[in-house]
């Protein structure tokens, strides 16, 4: 009986799941409640746009862990619109045939299923149809493979096209064990321009200007969080498009993506001047000299016809390949710079400043952008040594407006100077390993930077709106295949042109863009957090390069504060190794598997036993333990002292703030003691998830968790699903001076108690 009522309690808690966004991943649920939904051995998705028509393709394997033959149901919600047009899926040869249940049967049918619930009115949170099919038998130990297809149209709003797949699972099988697969092909009779995820850091590969294809690949995949993919359409040079989130009588914040076209017709490529400064200290010995200078050949050898360039290299001398400046980039001129290359040795000193003014001192050929590679592995030892001295001759001397990229070899080097040096000259700092990854990261980067198309870029809107507190601060240039994403804040509201100018040859280019700016806009809620995190990382840059004030100090704490971000005054967001366990009143297990198994006691279990198979209990709970590392490891390198100018320590701290600056994909909230849920921060206190919000003066109803008023609750104001679906322990706020608190206790209370107190 005690089995029953804990299988009860496991199926309320991932079913609670499947309404968030009102999708979830399709899953196979034995009929035997005493086995647990069988895990995902792997889950493959293609799907193909043409248009703003979608097909999609989804392929996955389910594993039967246990030693006899199962009946189950596979049961997959539709995305809205979507029409099935394919399953396929043979059980002893035959092929088996599925059926679409409209909302109100879908509703009887997970009714029947979720009856231990007592509440019909969560079926209608899944917000659409349904698909399901029996499965008879599944073998024992074995797998059971699926295949379904759909086709829906994809929304069209703001000028961007949204195409989402659901894949937010139960708590009880939200990871893969092998490998999660997405694949988008994108195909328009339109010139694609602007194509982003939010959600997941994908490749997105080119095939000339109408078509695209967006991949994502991990093994034992989180699938904590939906897919989602922006794409946009322009026939014009450079495209652009704008999101935004706004709250009500307050400044809205926006996100602008600018991407050129891709095709360009050689006589339309802009030239470049590119000077490659490389140290030949005697610490470049050995394998740094080996990788630099393969480094250097391979980019010599990308060269364009129409660049201008030159090679410099510095130790206790500085020594260029071309005295008088700048050359033009012919066959004749790359192999010299090649010879030149090969011939290097490491010995002498690190002259850094004069190098630096060599460089930047070499008059450009053309009204091409002008570029800087510099390579280094060490600090200043010729010459002016002090980074501020240096720093302020190089701004007096870079009188062409040249870009300078810093890589930075090893850990003994200042990574204040490097950030610095590139970063007032509108160019950006990395480092890399003395090893292979020297080679890897310049030949990466070099073919970024080979094709600039818009150099010297600048924004204005029209009046009635002002765009304030935009990062990138500076904006950078623009490179053939690449993409500038610019958040920021704004006001006012309306339509409004908004121009972008650029130098091209060096003349300059206008762009003009019709944009509305809401004033009330719920979507896009991502942008926010994105927007603070990118200023948080250049407050802490400032700090870390300029020394610490109260004023910095208390911004940087306020954003943390305000949108769960981790910083060095706020590193308590995240739950430490050692405490993840603590945190439940457990002691910390030595093989997962084993632990997973005394959960379940005699249960048989669906899922493998060591990995990706359905969870205990315990496991459904929504705690900050069995955490992804990242924010760990984002606190770890902010501990200590993270403003060091050098060692490993300064190296990973300017690493660190780079990806912030740059982040572009929203991080998961796993593994924080604070969860950011549209707009509203939740943080982990005594066992119950807070709204930051929450004030102890408030009145609150109480609400006992899968009771029947908690799903009178949920069907009075649906909405709430995603803030609930942070566990058995929540408060929440509900309006000026009002909570509700969800427990392990709480009085019945009626549908129209709760609608009176919701008012």
């Amino acid at each position: 009986m005690m089995k029953k009522h804990v299988w009860s309690a496991l199926c309320v808690a991932a079913f609670l799941l499947l309404p968030q966004l009102a999708q979830a991943q399709g899953f196979l649920i034995p009929t035997d409640r005493r086995v647990a939904p069988l895990a995902l051995k792997y889950h493959r998705v293609s799907v193909k746009i043409k248009d703003r028509a979608a097909r999609t393709t989804v392929k996955q394997v389910f594993v039967n862990n246990t030693n006899r033959l199962l009946e189950a149901h596979f049961v997959f919600p539709l995305p809205p619109s979507a029409t099935v047009s394919n399953f396929v899926m043979y059980i002893n040869g035959k092929k088996t045939k599925g059926a679409v249940l409209v909302r109100e049967k879908a509703a009887r049918i997970y009714q029947s299923i979720v009856s231990r619930m007592k509440d019909p009115g969560l079926i209608e949170y899944m917000g659409g149809n349904l698909f399901r099919a029996r499965i008879f038998p599944i073998p024992r130990k074995g797998e059971q493979k699926i295949e379904l297809s759909f086709t829906q149209v994809i929304p069209y709003r703001s000028g961007m096209h949204r195409f989402v797949y659901p894949l937010k699972a139960g708590r009880g099988m939200k990871q893969t064990i092998q490998d999660f697969t997405m694949s988008v092909e994108l195909n328009s009779k339109v010139p694609l321009k602007n194509v982003y995820s939010p959600t997941h850091k994908v490749s997105i590969a080119r095939r000339g200007e109408k078509k695209a294809i967006v991949g994502f690949e991990k093994n034992n995949a989180q699938l904590n969080r939906d897919f989602v993919l922006y794409y946009s359409i322009s026939q014009k040079d450079v495209g652009m498009n704008i999101l935004s989130h706004r709250v009500k009588g307050k400044d809205g914040y926006f996100l602008m993506m600018l991407t050129p076209k891709t095709s360009y017709a050689s006589k339309e490529l802009p030239s470049k001047n590119i000077t490659f400064v490389i140290d030949t200290s005697g610490s470049m010995a050995g394998a740094k000299m080996k990788w630099a200078k393969k480094a250097l050949a391979s980019c010599l050898n990308k060269l364009n016809p129409t660049d201008h360039f030159n090679v410099i290299r510095f130790s206790t001398d500085v020594e260029a390949l071309h005295r008088t400046g700048l050359k033009k980039a012919n066959k004749g001129n790359i192999a010299q710079a090649v010879k030149f290359v090969g011939k290097l040795e490491a010995a002498g000193g690190t002259a850094i400043d004069e190098a630096t003014a060599l460089a930047l001192k070499q008059k450009p050929v053309g009204d091409g952008v002008s570029l800087i590679i510099f390579l280094t592995d060490g600090h200043p030892t010729i010459g002016e040594t002090a980074p501020k001295a240096i720093l302020k001759k190089a701004r007096g001397n870079n009188k062409f407006k040249t870009r300078i990229f810093t890589f930075g070899i090893g850990t003994s080097i200042n990574t204040r100077l490097l950030d610095s040096l590139a970063g007032q000259t509108k160019g950006t700092g990395d480092y890399v390993k003395p090893n292979k990854e020297i080679a890897q990261k310049i030949n990466w980067f070099y073919d970024k930077v080979r094709y600039p198309v818009l150099s010297d870029l600048k924004l204005s809107v029209g009046k009635g709106i002002r765009l304030v507190d935009m990062y990138p601060k500076r904006l950078p240039d623009l490179y053939r295949g690449g993409q500038l994403l610019v958040f920021g804040r704004y006001r006012g509201k309306g339509h409004a042109a908004v121009t972008l100018s650029g130098k091209i040859n060096g003349k300059t280019q206008k762009f003009v863009y019709e944009t509305k700016f809401i004033g009330e806009q719920k979507e896009n809620n991502f942008i926010t957090r994105l927007w603070a995190n990118r200023k948080v990382a250049y407050l802490l840059d400032n700090i870390r390069k300029h020394g610490e004030n109260a004023e910095l100090k208390g911004e940087v704490v306020r954003l943390a504060k305000k949108f769960g971000i981790v910083t060095p005054y706020t590193s308590y967001l995240v739950v430490e190794e050692k405490d993840r366990w603590r945190l439940n009143g457990q002691k910390r297990p030595l093989i997962q598997g084993t632990t997973r198994r005394r959960r379940w006691g005699s249960m048989p279990l669906g899922g493998a036993p060591s990995g990706g198979g359905s969870r205990g209990s315990r496991d459904l709970d929504d705690s900050p333990r069995n955490m992804a590392p990242a924010p760990a490891k984002k606190a770890e390198a902010f501990s200590g002292r993270w403003t060091s100018a050098g060692g490993k320590k300064g190296v990973r701290t300017s690493r660190l703030l780079k990806k912030m600056k740059e982040q572009s994909v929203v991080e998961s909230n796993h593994g924080r003691k604070a969860r950011f849920i549209e707009g509203h921060l939740f943080v982990w206190k005594s066992g119950v998830w807070t709204d930051k919000r929450y004030k102890s003066s408030m009145k609150t109803l109480k609400i006992k968790y899968l009771s029947k008023s908690y799903f009178a609750l949920l069907s009075v104001r649906s909405s709430l699903r995603k803030f609930l679906a942070l566990g058995s322990r929540v408060i929440l706020v509900v309006g000026k001076n009002k909570a509700i608190v969800i427990g392990t206790s709480g009085k019945k209370v009626s549908k129209s108690a709760i609608q009176s107190f919701l008012k």
